[in-house]
């Protein structure tokens, strides 16, 4: 069992070389997974997302993968990789499946997006803007800290950062020197 509820909320300093060759790892599998089970048409992208793909930003010792896939696909593609590759696997709607893995000791959030979801742009769009610019990271970064100092709850934990990543998307609508291929979303509500 994979729960994302019993991972310590722990942040370890940035690993971002050790973390990008973790990706890179996870994303092999990944793509070898769907291309035998002749999934890999449905694959659009397959980013690696969250502070571990951030440059200089302490995380906890979680590598995120956002994997977009057609809208029809998320369900069998994100059966197939908890079938096929482990893990614990949750439907949260039709267009999100996470997939949380541990592989060689080191923990994976393998999200499944349907194309048209939101929640991968967020994650393209936090990444990017925190990658960009070193103010926004290391406010981020202070933020993490206090939450992770005041809470052992994953769900209270991750919600204290909503107002920020709300603050990060709004950055990306109006900073003319950040460009992105799609529409910045607003949060889901």
């Amino acid at each position: 069992m994979v729960n994302p509820n019993e991972d310590p909320i722990e942040l370890v300093p940035s690993r971002r070389d050790a973390w990008r060759d973790r990706f890179r790892a996870e994303r092999d599998r990944v793509s070898d997974t769907l291309r035998e089970a002749s999934l890999e048409h449905a694959v659009e992208r397959i980013e690696h997302v969250g502070s571990t793909a951030v440059p200089d930003l302490a995380a906890k010792d979680i590598v995120d993968l956002d994997i977009v896939v057609a809208d029809d696909a998320v369900r069998d593609v994100s059966r197939t990789l908890e079938s096929e590759l482990g893990g614990d696997r949750t439907e949260n709607g039709d267009r999100w499946h996470p997939v949380f893995r541990r592989e060689d000791g080191q923990r994976f959030n393998d999200h499944v997006f349907a194309a048209s979801a939101d929640g991968w742009r967020v994650s393209v769009v936090t990444r990017d803007v925190l990658a960009a610019r070193s103010d926004l990271r290391a406010e981020y970064e202070a933020l993490k800290r206090n939450l992770a100092a005041d809470h052992d709850d994953l769900f209270a934990y991750s919600t204290g950062k909503t107002a920020f990543v709300e603050w990060l998307l709004e950055v990306a609508r109006t900073d003319d020197e950040l460009a992105f291929a799609f529409a910045v979303p607003t949060l889901e509500s």
